[in-house]
């Protein structure tokens, strides 16, 4: 499915941040970019933006860093400013 979002910009929860700082650089670094992606191009398949489902509201929103799904960011939308909650490693 396609989400069609636009988005201004980006607010870091104190734990997000502190998640961002606890990960290596490259991954770091993968964050930031994919963070660019989606505001540049919200509806990209590689991010692999979508809803998580099972969730009580706010609507919590994922996308992937890496193609193989490793790395993720969690998020809500509130307008079109993103609200960063984590960024957390698949196991």
């Amino acid at each position: 499915m396609t989400h069609r979002i636009a988005i201004t910009g980006f607010a870091h929860s104190e734990r997000f941040a502190s998640d961002l700082r606890s990960a290596p650089p490259e991954v770091q670094r993968a964050t930031r970019e994919a963070l660019k992606h989606l505001q540049a191009n919200p509806s990209a398949k590689s991010l692999r933006l979508h809803t998580l489902s099972g969730m009580p509201k706010p609507t919590i929103w994922k996308i992937d860093v890496y193609a193989n799904h490793a790395w993720q960011v969690t998020f809500e939308l509130n307008g079109t400013m993103i609200e960063h909650r984590r960024r957390f490693r698949r196991k």
